[in-house]
């Protein structure tokens, strides 16, 4: 079965916490989800891929480049990451911050990724400034 993908709609904050609030027109029940605790990078549509499980396969959660300024907030305030959808079920992203470092690093100055998506993660992540 192909992955399902759902598309951070918007993004929350609640005390040291982010929340990534997806649309689920199937309303799944997010407590039959679990962590895989791994993330993908998609170069074309400039996001970032949170992977899920459930007893169907596999859910991708999308963080669309307009959403990357406040996960970088979140990260350096060490804020806690989760999803949550319509119900206003939650389920805590418990590899978010290991996996986005690990990308991040990887992506700047490797073109395997393509030009614009290394060019927004330096531009919202980069390290520009600690080489200069």
């Amino acid at each position: 079965m192909m992955p399902r993908r759902l598309n951070v709609q918007s993004t929350a904050w609640k005390e040291n916490k982010l929340i990534l609030l997806i649309e689920d027109e199937q309303n799944t029940e997010l407590t039959d989800w679990k962590d895989s605790e791994r993330m993908l990078v998609d170069s074309d549509g400039l996001a970032f891929i949170y992977v899920l499980e459930d007893e169907e396969g596999f859910n991708y959660i999308s963080i669309g480049h307009n959403h990357w300024n406040e996960v970088k907030k979140a990260l350096v305030e060490d804020a806690v990451f989760v999803v949550q959808n319509e119900k206003r079920e939650e389920l805590e992203l418990t590899a978010f911050s290991r996996e986005m470092d690990f990308l991040t690093d990887n992506i700047q100055g490797n073109a395997n990724y393509g030009q614009q998506m290394e060019d927004e993660v330096i531009k919202v992540f980069g390290t520009e400034e600690k080489a200069q």
